[in-house]
């Protein structure tokens, strides 16, 4: 459905919602408590094509999920008109989601405010949603773009302060009831002991036609709620899986990496009690966060694997790059990048590691082994200038039937702390990956090492693994 100015709105709520009583009864509740909203048509695909009406409710579940509920999708074309929907958990590590997209011309926003509060209220929701896009005119090719966070992005951090929010018990617990009711905002209404509701601004639409207005009132909330609890672009990481084309390379240039944990504690999160059923267990979150960051997570291709422990972040991939959205890569980039976890939010990022792979130029000239040699020299070289001198820890250069492998780690002792770079280069007969530790600030050998050496001891051929 095309939208001249849609309005997002999200409830999240813990129930994971595969139980087909638990569903009809949200069904059913929109029904009862907003009519103006009752859908004309619904599917569990596109195109909707089931007549809706509140008498077949019972009806509403999928063939092929064992009795279990299934997203099930909405739209109204008449006024009000809006598409939306009831989604269960995913694989009971998500909330169970109501969405709707009401057109802004045609909703009674007093209405929809008031429903969504109900609703928080009634099913117990961690958090609820509403809000428009900044922009005015929609974008030519991408069309209206829904902002709204899934549970997986709201494990590692709140997206942004939105114009309309219900915290319910999750963000009570995390902030507390007092300084929710304390927000410098135009609306802040206690709903419940367990729900505040927080307000921007008269009305939704200043989103785009008081702009400035709006996002300072956005600013003001962050800053009183805290800041290390919303997104912050200096603290980016993919949480995602993740696949990239490394453009150096001609062949074996996808490299795949595992998901990051759900959990992470760079921002200050809740801590979301998902409710199973009989259709779905719910996820627990970890008793022991040290323990689970401590979880390894594998980058791979054909020919090489490396570990990482969950303490490691991936820098975000740019979505403007060569090659994003692409079957095979989330981006072309020459290095991948990682980031360890600092010690606090406020705290800057002392350790980084880069993952790149180039083409060997020289194949008509120069042996493998050569070419390893002159590698471990041109590596000498090309460490920065430092204030005082390089202190080589160890290099080495070792030869194999396939291929060549390399290590350089040199440090500089500064005032205050150490600065440590240690490579590893693995190089095949066609090509060659590098992968840099840089320890920006390290207090001891000892405490460096224990973080670089796990990563450079699985950093091997896919011949060396063990079978």
């Amino acid at each position: 459905m095309k939208f001249k100015h849609p309005v997002y709105v999200t409830i999240y709520t813990p129930a994971v919602l595969a139980a087909p009583r638990d569903f009809f009864q949200r069904i059913r509740y929109r029904c009862e408590h907003y009519p103006e909203l009752i859908p004309e048509k619904c599917g569990f695909w596109e195109p909707l094509k089931i007549e809706f009406s509140p008498d077949i409710i019972e009806t509403l579940i999928p063939d092929d999920r064992g009795g279990a509920a299934d997203s099930l999708w909405c739209k109204r074309n008449k006024k009000t008109r809006f598409w939306g929907g009831f989604s269960p958990s995913y694989h009971g590590r998500t909330h169970s989601l109501e969405s709707i997209q009401p057109e802004l011309e045609q909703v009674d926003q007093d209405k929809l405010i008031n429903y969504v509060k109900k609703v928080s209220v009634e099913f117990n929701a961690d958090l609820a949603i509403i809000d428009m896009n900044r922009v005015q005119e929609v974008h030519p090719n991408f069309g209206w773009i829904d902002f709204t966070p899934s549970t997986h992005v709201l494990k590692h951090w709140l997206s942004d302060m939105y114009w309309g929010v219900v915290f319910g018990e999750a963000y009570v617990n995390l902030f507390g009831l007092e300084i929710l009711m304390s927000t410098p905002a135009y609306r802040v209404e206690k709903l419940s002991e367990k729900a505040v509701y927080i307000q921007l601004s008269a009305a939704v639409q200043d989103v785009y036609e008081q702009t400035e207005v709006v996002d300072q009132a956005r600013e003001k909330v962050k800053v009183h709620l805290g800041y290390d609890a919303f997104y912050s672009v200096e603290k980016d990481y993919e949480p995602r899986s993740d696949r990239r084309k490394l453009i150096g390379l001609s062949e074996d240039n996808i490299i795949w990496s595992q998901k990051q944990t759900d959990y992470t504690d760079t921002f200050r999160v809740p801590h979301f009690n998902l409710i199973s059923d009989a259709y779905m267990q719910a996820e627990a979150p970890p008793e022991n966060m040290y323990l689970y960051l401590n979880q390894l997570k594998k980058l791979q291709t054909t020919s090489w694997e490396l570990e990482l422990s969950q303490w490691w972040l991936s820098r975000p991939f740019d979505t403007s790059a060569p090659g994003y959205g692409e079957t095979y890569s989330h981006g072309d980039v020459e290095e991948i990048a990682y980031f360890y976890r600092p010690e606090g939010y406020d705290a800057p990022i002392e350790k980084e590691l880069f993952i790149g792979g180039w083409d060997r130029i020289d194949l008509d000239t120069q042996s493998r082994a050569d070419y390893a040699e002159s590698t471990l020299i041109t590596l000498l070289d090309h460490y920065p200038a430092v204030t005082t001198v390089w202190e080589c820890l160890k290099q080495s250069v070792q030869h194999n039937d396939d291929y060549s492998v390399i290590y350089l780690d040199q440090v500089e002792q500064q005032e205050h702390n150490l600065f440590r770079i240690a490579t590893k280069v693995i190089i095949f007969e066609k090509f060659l990956i590098k992968v840099t530790f840089m320890d920006y600030w390290s207090d001891s050998i000892e405490e460096s090492l224990a973080i670089s050496e796990p990563i450079f001891n699985s950093f091997k051929t896919k011949e060396l693994s063990p079978q």
